[in-house]
């Protein structure tokens, strides 16, 4: 269980995808981050570059560009994970979203951000599979 090795500093949801990720359902969720963030926030992305962005931003589903500086491409991560741990947060750290990318879930955390994701997880097709305070 992901609980026996993480923790989390608030209440969280673990909620698993049912079907393939979309640029729809990530629209959907950086409007949730709007609606109850709303301000700027971290992307962490294991092994790869991190950022601090601003849900105002839109980033697109699979975002990414050219660092002519460094020579590499650089990848904004989606909120649903695509092949390594993510963690989107408010730098205060009383909410966001935890990644596990193999097993397709995600950690909901923080009471607003999980009331937000309930009332939108038709839409998201998701569903809950575990609570844990």
């Amino acid at each position: 269980n992901i609980e026996d090795w993480i923790h989390f500093p608030a209440h969280f949801v673990k909620y698993k995808l049912c079907n393939g990720w979309s640029e729809e359902q990530e629209r959907i969720v950086n409007s949730i981050m709007k609606n109850v963030i709303n301000e700027e926030m971290y992307a962490l992305n294991w092994k790869h570059d991190c950022f601090v962005f601003h849900p105002d931003e839109n980033i697109q589903l699979y975002y990414s560009y050219y660092d002519e500086a460094r020579g590499v491409y650089v990848y904004f991560p989606s909120y649903w994970p695509d092949g390594d741990y993510h963690f989107f947060v408010k730098m205060d750290w009383t909410c966001g979203l935890f990644g596990h990318p193999w097993r397709q879930e995600i950690c909901v955390l923080g009471e607003a951000l999980i009331q937000a994701f309930e009332e939108e997880k038709e839409r998201l097709n998701i569903k809950e599979i575990g609570d844990v305070k």
